[in-house]
């Protein structure tokens, strides 16, 4: 990566996010808690082909706008979440696992009408000869639009915190949480405080007009142009074509293993390649890990091309590791420090 796109060094890296250390953010989103199950494929089951696995770990870990959420607290941030959870057992964990981390809850409202959002991965391996895969991820959603009175209840909560805050990161997996009635009083409010604004949604990119950032992935932009990216200068293009379209102030597409494309407009364009990271553990949760990672260099000053190339180190640690991760400053400085020296 260093070679051929652009680099920074592990001072300026050090500097912005000394310079974003305690600033205040709101992730709004969708609160999922992520499930592992890990263990050992002993045996086939006489029931049918499909191993038998013997459980030896049980995680569960903030994911969905959550994930986004622990990341920015990990880079330093004080940071809140605001959405909707069930009234049930899963969400008293959750609430548990972001208050351990020192994320403000108070904007987590909960509907005894809805079940958390979870997502079980259950995965098998572990011993020398065979490293832990993924076999079966089982996701209890529910995709029903939030009812009226916890919309209100979500815009009520925004719009008395939303100017306590540096910025407003969005965090849409499309199970009902972002609602016309949320973003017409969350965006006008954040945008008239001069906020940084970044939006990570899974659709409908044209709702998030004047924006500071969007991040789609590469098949959430394909969706909103209506046609297939096909090459690194045509990422490029697909991403002026998004943020002219929409109308914000950068585009970062992440393309997975390709890397990412950056157009900024008079700040520039920049295509940063992904850096080997060695056998990508899961992949899981990157995406988050990116959205935070901008957000928060933007508010230590980046500029949008030194934003992406840090979010791309961020990326490149998170992989590595197993489930959703949480990435820390000194983490991405010493990747910055390797990479480029």
């Amino acid at each position: 990566m260093g070679a051929s796109g652009p680099t920074i060094s592990s001072e300026r890296a050090a500097q912005i996010f000394d310079r974003a250390a305690g600033k205040r953010a709101i992730v709004l989103g969708d609160m999922v808690l992520d499930e592992h199950i890990i263990g050992t494929a002993r045996r086939l089951s006489r029931e049918a082909p499909l191993p038998v696995i013997e459980q030896h770990e049980r995680r569960l870990i903030p994911g969905g706008a959550t994930n986004v959420a622990t990341n920015l607290n990990g880079l330093g941030g004080d940071v809140a979440v605001a959405g909707v959870v069930g009234a049930d057992a899963m969400a008293d964990r959750l609430r548990e696992e972001l208050e351990q981390r020192g994320i403000r809850t108070d904007g987590l409202l909960p509907d005894p009408d809805r079940v958390t959002a979870v997502k079980l991965r259950i995965w098998a391996g572990g011993d020398r000869q065979r490293p832990q895969s993924m076999i079966a991820r089982v996701d209890t959603l529910d995709r029903a639009p939030v009812t009226h009175e916890t919309a209100e209840g979500i815009s009520a909560y925004l719009e008395s915190a939303v100017t306590r805050n540096d910025a407003l990161v969005i965090s849409d997996y499309e199970t009902g949480v972002i609602s016309s009635t949320i973003l017409d009083t969350a965006l006008p409010a954040a945008r008239a405080a001069g906020m940084v604004i970044t939006a990570d949604a899974h659709g409908g990119l044209a709702r998030f007009r004047d924006v500071t950032l969007l991040t789609p992935n590469q098949p959430e932009a394909e969706a909103e142009l209506g046609r297939e990216i096909s090459s690194t200068d045509d990422a490029l293009v697909a991403a002026g074509e998004l943020r002219r379209r929409v109308g914000v102030r950068a585009v970062l597409v992440t393309l997975g293993a390709a890397g990412m494309a950056l157009d900024a407009g008079t700040d520039g364009q920049a295509f940063i390649p992904a850096a080997a990271t060695g056998r990508v553990a899961d992949p899981s949760g990157a995406g988050d890990t990116v959205a935070a990672t901008m957000t928060t260099a933007i508010l230590g000053g980046a500029s949008p091309r030194e934003a992406a190339v840090l979010s791309s180190l961020a990326a490149r640690v998170v992989v590595r590791q197993l489930g959703v991760a949480v990435v820390s400053a000194e983490e991405i400085v010493r990747e910055a420090r390797e990479l480029f020296a």
